[in-house]
């Protein structure tokens, strides 16, 4: 009897890598990746460094830094509508990349690596299929999230879930009364009623929440200002006071102490 993995990615991915012959690292932007604290994946392949030690983690960090992030960023980023990408470094190793879009926020970037440029029909069969696999990958992600969340009865629930949907962004109190349909002081009177505190107060807590799932599990070579933007600060300085408000450390301090 084959019994499917409801509490995890790894099966699939693993299966992928197996049928391929290669190796998946995943660059992570969002929380739907984690159940609860725990990543839905193996942490080891949110880092080029531990998933190919042979090649990339021989290379010097700033290098890779540069060039598997930055210089990839820039080249999605100018080129948002296509769906795979070449990466061949100077030490000879050459990945597909594709990068999963949602509500028009880079998500997932999915690497798989390292491939040999002499078999062109493979890579041509593995750029078809990468971003299919990556785009469903991001989906199972969805879908386990989705297992533990309890229904969205209350008004109060429905608050907690616009800010889940919506901590990224640029979001007020006003903006969560317009879509629940409310006014703004019923909407802090429903809050206080529930004891969920204010709406500023919940929406750092949820932001803070994610920064600090992204600080331990995400990418290690994610760069503070980059974490503090994928969870909606604006300024990486309010990002840095109000995470050592509510934690106690620096982003830098509790990336030192929690991640990989």
């Amino acid at each position: 009897v084959f019994i499917m993995d409801t509490h995890s990615l790894e099966p699939e991915i693993q299966a992928f890598e197996k049928l391929l012959g290669c190796k998946v690292c995943l660059h992570i932007y969002s929380d739907v990746f984690f159940r609860g604290n725990t990543p839905l994946t193996d942490r080891k392949r949110h880092s080029h460094r531990q998933t190919h030690p042979e090649k990339c983690g021989r290379e010097i960090k700033s290098y890779c830094v540069r060039h598997c992030m930055q210089d990839l960023n820039r080249r999605m980023s100018a080129h948002p509508e296509q769906d795979v990408f070449a990466v061949h470094c100077r030490n000879g190793c050459f990945e597909l990349v594709s990068p999963v879009y949602r509500g028009g926020r880079r998500v997932l970037t999915v690497f798989i690596g390292l491939l040999d440029l002499k078999q062109r029909e493979k890579i041509r069969l593995a750029a078809r299929i990468l971003p299919v696999f990556a785009s469903g990958l991001e989906a199972k992600a969805r879908e386990l999230s989705r297992l533990e969340m309890r229904p969205q009865n209350t008004v109060a629930d429905r608050i907690e879930n616009f800010i889940e949907r919506h901590y990224a962004s640029d979001i007020s109190t006003s903006d969560a009364a317009r879509e629940l349909c409310v006014s703004v002081s019923r909407l802090c009177h429903i809050l206080k009623e529930a004891g969920k505190g204010s709406f500023s107060k919940m929406l750092t807590a949820k932001r803070i929440h994610h920064a600090k799932q992204l600080l331990a599990f995400a990418d290690p070579d994610l760069r503070l200002f980059e974490v503090a933007e994928l969870c909606g600060f604006r300024e990486y300085e309010h990002f840095s006071r109000t995470f050592k408000r509510e934690t106690g450390k620096s982003p830098a301090e509790w990336r030192a102490g929690h991640g990989g």
